[in-house]
């Protein structure tokens, strides 16, 4: 068995494409092509089925890549054995988490562990689709993902506020939430986005239908779109701290029930690993301390509310 068929494994596995792999590596596909269904001849299975995207790992295939990785890390440090390899940490969030949680999050693992940081991040479906490949290591998320080979931890959950403009009627006057009933909207994600499903649900609940006058998946160019007088919004509370830099005003909903879960998602072949343990210690540190800051009991005109990070 070659070590470097293994290690174009965990670079398709990575990419999750042959095509992508044969570019980043310069080789041809017929190459990839090629070893790769040596190494599935040397092992008897395959490792992967083709997609409509690409290509992902089989149950053997997801079996296999902590071994092959571990293959690959063995053969460096038996070339190299004055080298101390430094483990890299594979981190996919969505929007939101991405502007507050994930760089204190990361900031304290970078205090606390040697480590190269990869951050990247996508929809919902990317990341449950990277942790099954085994594309990456942690996943921020707002909503669960329940399946066998991934892990949840859930952490301190986030309110979910109302902003609008500044000087805007209701900053004065919020009768509830049936007063959004006749506002333009700003929607924040696409319409099959977890958080966007949320809120309409919370808004449907109350028997509000709203007007979307604008869609995006950019926290900031909702708050630009806010203060500019197209529509009212609502975003997760931990994204607002810039509220009164971004001439937005917020409006917290005194219904608990708008709040957003806080997760992280992980495959189950790192659970137990000294790694996960202490990248898990060090994100629930920070959501301890979250926790425990005061949160102001009245709001002046811009301001949002409990957004100070330790």
């Amino acid at each position: 068995m070659d070590t470097k068929d293994i290690a174009l494994f965990l670079a398709i596995a990575r990419l999750g494409s042959i095509s992508r792999t044969a570019e980043q590596l310069f080789m041809s596909q017929s190459t990839v092509t090629t070893r790769l269904q040596r190494l599935e001849r040397t092992l008897g299975y395959e490792l992967f089925v083709r997609t409509a995207n690409g290509v992902q790992l089989t149950a053997a295939g997801q079996r296999f890549l902590p071994l092959a990785e571990h293959m690959v890390s063995l053969e460096q440090q038996m070339l190299h054995p004055d080298q101390t390899e430094t483990p890299t940490l594979r981190i996919m969030s969505g929007r939101a988490f991405v502007s507050v949680d994930v760089p204190q999050c990361l900031l304290r693992i970078s205090k606390h562990m040697t480590v190269h940081l990869k951050v990247r991040m996508g929809l919902y479906d990317d990341m449950v689709n990277a942790l099954l490949a085994h594309q990456v290591d942690f996943c921020f998320l707002g909503e669960p993902i329940y399946h066998p080979h991934v892990k949840l931890v859930e952490f301190l959950p986030d309110a979910i506020d109302l902003v609008v403009p500044l000087k805007h009627h209701l900053v004065y006057n919020f009768p509830g939430v049936r007063a959004l009933a006749n506002e333009p909207f700003v929607a924040f994600g696409r319409s099959s986005s977890p958080f966007r499903k949320r809120v309409m649900k919370l808004l449907a609940e109350s028997n509000v239908f709203p007007t979307i006058r604008a869609e995006l998946d950019s926290i900031d160019g909702i708050k630009a779109m806010v203060s500019h007088g197209l529509g009212v919004s609502f975003l997760p509370r931990r994204t607002l701290g810039d509220a009164a830099f971004k001439q937005i005003s917020v409006i917290p909903m005194s219904d608990p029930a708008w709040t957003r879960p806080t997760f992280i998602a992980y495959p189950d072949a790192l659970d137990g690993q000294p790694l996960t343990q202490k990248v898990l210690s060090l994100i629930a540190d920070y959501y301890k301390e979250l926790a425990k800051s005061k949160q102001p009991k009245t709001l002046k005109d811009g301001e949002a509310p409990g957004c100070d990070n330790p």
